[in-house]
This record gives structure tokens, sequence and C-alpha cells, in this order.
């Protein structure tokens, strides 16, 4: 028999956010942010304090784990799997501790559900994760035998706000085809088709459109000169790729909303860089178009900087031609992981289990 409460757990590099929902509705919801000390540490030293933050949540609601009836929380840096929600069970949090697929404070939103589940018989689940890849055989391949393309994507956003448009026009999202962008610190364009995510860039390492912080696809014959004349290691560029690109590295800054008022101001060198980005992102979503085959049933528009009114003006020339768009801005993890904990605790058959690579079991 299901308790009152879902715990969310989502835990960010510099944030903490916890929610209580009542089967699909949000009771409360609170962001704590943490001070430079903490955040510096490396993840397992971070565990102690962010779960006393989740505790002290609890408390600041009146609400004991014995209110509660199961823990969602966002995946982190797992291997490929396929969308959906999954228990958290010891092969997950071997790989989330270890940090096998890599290091990133979303491997905490695991790991603190586990502690959760275990100290108080709870069981805590994923949905979702960034390393969903549901990509098509053709995705993958490039133009390299031994390189292939990898799929990290804003999957548990792209697939709510899917979700979300299927539900306002009376449809599932396994009917739909569709085109997704999520425009945050990285922006990720993909290609829904029938439920299934089966072309997405990669919006962390290097593909795709420029964003606010990520360099996006580049011409590799210029990186490589980039990387020899200023003596780059591996990890350096990785850090320029990944968290030093794009917006920052021309403008200095990441924060559309400076930019614009600059813009405003009559800074035409800010006008050509957003531009250029705009341009690229239209150009993704006229690619995802060529992979539905040009059947579109939508196009849809996520993350924080779909605020902006200015960039989307800029986008929308592109790509009018294509499909109808909706906006929905900001983002809709709390409630996708709400509602992965929800459907599984009501159908027990869609619960999936995550196997370490090269079990057998």
């Amino acid at each position: 028999m299901m308790k009152k409460f879902i715990l969310v757990l989502n835990l960010g590099s510099t944030t903490t956010k916890v929610a209580l929902f009542r089967d699909l509705n949000c009771h409360i919801v609170k962001t704590y942010s943490h001070d430079k000390e903490l955040i510096s540490q490396d993840i397992s030293a971070q565990k102690a304090a962010r779960y006393d933050t989740v505790m002290m949540f609890l408390s600041e609601a009146g609400i004991t784990p014995e209110d509660i009836s199961i823990v969602a929380s966002r995946g982190g840096l797992l291997h490929p799997v396929e969308g959906g929600t999954y228990l958290i069970n010891d092969d997950m949090l071997l790989d989330l501790t270890s940090g096998k697929y890599g290091d990133h404070a979303s491997n905490l939103s695991g790991i603190l559900a586990a502690e959760f589940s275990k100290n108080h018989g709870i069981e805590a689940v994923i949905t979702d994760p960034v390393v969903v890849d549901e990509l098509c055989n053709e995705a993958k391949y490039t133009g390299l035998k031994n390189v292939k393309r990898t799929s990290i994507f804003h999957a548990l956003n792209q697939k709510a706000a899917a979700r979300k448009y299927a539900d306002s026009v009376g449809q599932t999202y396994e009917n739909l085809n569709l085109i997704v962008i999520h425009m945050g610190g990285g922006i990720t364009v993909g290609a829904h088709h029938l439920g299934k995510v089966i072309d997405v860039n990669n919006g962390l390492n290097g593909d795709g459109p420029m964003s606010p912080t990520r360099a996006g696809s580049l011409p590799a014959d210029g990186l490589l000169k980039y990387m020899a004349e200023r003596n780059l290691s591996k990890n350096e560029m990785i850090h320029l790729i990944s968290k030093a690109g794009g917006l920052l590295s021309h403008l200095n800054t990441e924060d559309v909303r400076d930019i614009t008022a600059d813009i405003n101001k009559g800074n035409r060198h800010s006008a050509e860089v957003l531009e250029a980005m705009a341009f690229q992102i239209g150009k993704e979503i006229g690619a995802k178009a060529a992979v539905l085959r040009g059947q579109v049933d939508q196009i849809i528009f996520t993350g924080g900087v779909s605020y902006s009114n200015y960039v989307m003006d800029l986008i929308t020339p592109y790509i009018s031609f294509i499909a109808p768009v909706t906006i929905y801005p900001g983002e809709f993890e709390m409630e996708a992981l709400a509602y992965g904990a929800y459907t599984v605790s009501n159908d027990r058959t869609l619960l999936k289990t995550y196997k370490a690579e090269g079990s057998h079991d």
C-alpha cells in the first residue's frame, strides 16, 4: 500500500533541490545553495553534508521518513541505458560511487537516494538519466572506424516537455514525431520518433550548436591547431569545450540577459555572436527534421534560455517552415522524476533493472 509522499532529489554542482509530491501534485519544493568550501570538495566528501540537507528539508516540512512511499532521484553518469525508470540497486550504486563513467554532482542524487533507502527501508529510483541512449544505428557512426557518437543530453527534461505537449493535444508521446530543444548552459536538440530519441547531439563534449558555456561542433583541423599552439592537455581541452566555450568564450559571460542588454545598448559584436548561436540551433533543428524525414508534428523548446524572446525571435525564421512551435520555458525535472516514481509505483512492470556492464545475471 502506497504511503503519502514521493521524495524527489535533484542535486546540481552548487545546489541541492528537494521536493515532496503527493501523487503528481507538488506539496513543497526547495533549493538549497551550498558554499564554495563544500562544492570545491570531491563528490564523496560532500555526501554527509548533502544528506543532512535532505533531512533538514524533511524536518522543516514536518515530514518523517515514515510518510514517504518512494524516493525519486536524478540519474547520474552511468553506462548507456534505454529511457525509463530504474531501481537504484547495488550495480548502479557501485557505478555512481566509483565514478566509472565520470564524476558529477548528479551522481550524488542516486548515492543519497540509496543511503535514504538503506536507512529507512524505502525504495529508490532514477528516471531518464543524461546517458539515455536510444540512438538509431546510423546516428552512432562517424567518419572514423573507432570513433562513435555517444548520447549525452537533457533526457529528463526533453522527455518531460515532450510528454507535456502530448498531453496538451490529447495524444501519447509514443504516437508523435517531435523535435525537442533544451536550451540551458548546454543545448541539445533531439529527434523524438514515437517515444524514442533516435538522434540527438552530445550536449557536453563538443557536438551540435554552441551554447552559453559549451563550444559545440568544432572543425577538427582548427581544434588540433589550437591545442598544439597552446600546448593544451586533453583535460584542459575538455574543460574549454564543456565549461568555457560558447557565449562565455566569445563574450566573457554566459548570461543571455546580460548579452541582450548589451545588444540593446548597441553592442554589435554581442548581437553577431547571439545570431550565430541561433543560426547553429536552426541548422541542428533542420538536421533533425531530415532524420524524421520531414514528418514533424511539433517543435518544442524548453530550458532557461527559452525565456528569452530575443533568442526565440532569432531562431524562429530558420524553422517555422518545418512545424509549429511550442515553448515551455524553464525545466520540469522535479515533476518528471515524480512522474517516473509514481508510474512504477502503480505499474511494477514498468520498473527497469540496471545491470553493470559485463554482468550476465
